[in-house]
């Protein structure tokens, strides 16, 4: 925009005001430019019409009898100056559409859109161009689709001979979208290219989500687009690595198949991971666990996946040791538990619009919590030369995004159990769940929520073995696990010979016992927890207690 633009601009503003005086009246738009800003957009192209975009900031408090917005076009380089002007139509958000008509194949037109304010002042967008022609561009339908990638193709016909001055390379793309409707309008993959066949790898994609692509050419600003397709990513189950944490942490970021990869970098509350806009309004200040909520990423488990709070991520720094760490060619930051067990974070970089920044020197993740005092930012985890701690960023950015699960287990009503010599054969029955026993009608776990597909740990503690053996029993029992599912199939049976799934009872304490399977177990018929001859060996076996800590479900460490 021109000075002299900008000063009229002002002067009308106060005109404005000081024609509507009232006691309600804010008066800040009288030292206030109207118009910040006009964006000349891209523009889509066809032998003969061409529909140009462009955005105006801000017309959002004025009449919209007060304003025209459109293109100024011609094939003089300055339009503005001897063009024709089309008026075309404005959105809620700003952005103007005009559809021009009537063109000649071939020819080289400028363009740049418009505002007129009250019919008496008008101001420019940069002015942009765009080549008519009935060149086609096809859209192959994409390739190798995982569940975080996949590939997309495009062939031209009719582009031999046809090439904007100054350009040795055709620029060809694609753009992705969450929605076909907003295809054209979705994430740009450009191309230079001199073949008329290209291609384009798609990392960072959202597991078990439809995407819509579609494929063009550029001639100067002027877009030429082929046919919408779409395919859908395929589900991922994600793993989770328990840190003695109140929640588990996943291995890798979403978006992501390998620790190391970046995976997507999503603004705070966008559920696609594919917004780029810088303007804050166009992000939720609810809705940061979305992008986890649509990722299919949760498998047969009966948990679900989240963001991780400002609180459990202070709780990450806090109870883990960490170094900086490069993980085939990419550098981050390893997190290691007390309990042996480690997670890596790669230095992730942001994004800012298009462009990321700081890649391979920060990691920047997002937690679920935005800032309460200015709503503009959300609490973030960031990591830096070898240093982790909690910070803020804006919501409009694009961060990695790493998510948790609370451990899977269930804590039993031990005063539920039924324990003792419930076979008669001398053991020790410690009685869960028992579809055919006392635990029925009053168990001590849901059975429908017992769900795993790898493992199963039971944590139980006795009270009243110390002091109450037989002076002839041995100090040590051995506990194993019994437990068949809804249809009694996985199911474990203890043969109680002290292999490493069963416990050596040496008196009081805690004790785990475990299963593992290659099927998943959905429900229960039986479970419950033997020990061999501590009944037959106990002086009073109404003096021993016992209770269910936990139960845990496919739990990476069992030992």
């Amino acid at each position: 925009m021109k000075p002299r633009d900008i000063a009229g601009i002002v002067m009308l503003a106060s005109l404005f005001v000081m024609s509507s005086c009232g006691d309600d009246d804010d008066y800040s738009v009288a030292t206030d430019a109207i118009i910040k800003k006009v964006e000349t957009g891209s523009a889509t192209v066809t032998a003969v019409s061409a529909t140009t975009m462009g955005r105006v900031f801000d017309l959002s408090r004025q009449h919209s009898a007060s304003y025209s917005v459109g293109v100024v076009y011609g094939t003089d380089p300055d339009p503005r100056a001897v063009g024709s002007k089309v008026q075309g139509t404005m959105g809620a958000d700003g952005l103007v559409t005009t559809t021009l008509q009537g063109l000649t194949k071939g020819n080289t037109y400028y363009y740049a859109t418009y505002v007129t304010l009250a019919g008496k002042l008008t101001s420019y967008g940069e002015v942009k161009r765009f080549v008519t022609t009935d060149a086609r561009i096809g859209t192959a339908d994409a390739a190798d689709i995982r569940a975080t990638k996949a590939t997309v193709k495009a062939v031209t016909t009719g582009l031999d001979g046809i090439m904007v001055e100054g350009e040795t390379e055709m620029h060809y793309g694609f753009k992705l979208s969450a929605t076909q409707d907003g295809v054209r309008n979705g994430v740009d993959f450009p191309i230079l290219s001199t073949s008329n066949s290209v291609s384009q790898r798609l990392t960072g994609l959202i597991p078990g989500k439809t995407y819509y692509y579609t494929s063009y050419f550029q001639l100067g600003d002027g877009l030429i687009y082929g046919e919408t397709k779409s395919f859908k990513t395929a589900s991922q189950v994600m793993e989770y690595v328990d840190l003695g944490l109140s929640v588990m942490w996943a291995k890798c970021n979403i978006g992501a198949e390998a620790e190391q990869e970046t995976g997507v970098l999503a603004a705070f509350g966008d559920p696609t991971g594919l917004k780029q806009s810088e303007y804050l309004s166009d992000y939720p200040i609810d809705g940061s666990n979305d992008i986890v909520k649509a990722a299919d990423i949760d498998g047969p488990s009966s948990l679900k996946s989240a963001i991780p709070t400002e609180e459990q991520v202070a709780e990450l720094i806090a109870k883990t040791t960490r170094k900086e760490e490069t993980v085939k060619g990419v550098k981050g930051m390893r997190f290691i538990a007390a309990n042996g067990n480690s997670i890596f974070l790669p230095y992730t970089g942001y994004r800012k619009g298009q462009t990321v920044n700081n890649s391979g020197t920060e990691g920047l993740y997002w937690t679920a919590s935005s800032y309460d005092i200015v709503k503009d930012y959300g609490h973030t985890l960031k990591l830096t030369a070898g240093t982790a701690a909690s910070g803020f960023s804006l919501r409009s950015l694009g961060l990695g995004v790493r998510s948790v699960r609370k451990s899977p287990h269930l804590t039993p009503l031990s005063d539920r159990l039924v324990v003792g010599d419930l076979e008669n054969n001398g053991r020790i029955r410690i009685e869960i769940y028992n579809e055919y026993g006392a635990t029925k009608a009053h168990p001590a776990v849901n059975p429908a929520q017992i769900k795993f597909s790898k493992n199963m740990v039971v944590t139980f503690k006795l009270a009243g073995i110390n002091g109450n053996l037989k002076p002839s029993a041995p100090r040590q029992h051995v506990a194993g696990l019994e437990f068949a599912d809804d249809s009694w199939d996985p199911s474990h049976w203890s043969s109680l010979s002290g292999d490493k799934y069963d416990a050596k009872v040496t008196g009081d304490g805690t004790y785990k016992v475990f299963m593992e399977t290659a099927a998943a177990a959905e429900g229960a018929k039986v479970f419950c927890i033997d020990i061999k001859d501590l009944a037959t060996d106990l002086v009073d076996v109404s003096k021993l207690k016992a209770s269910v800590l936990r139960i845990d479900f496919d739990a990476d460490n069992v030992n």
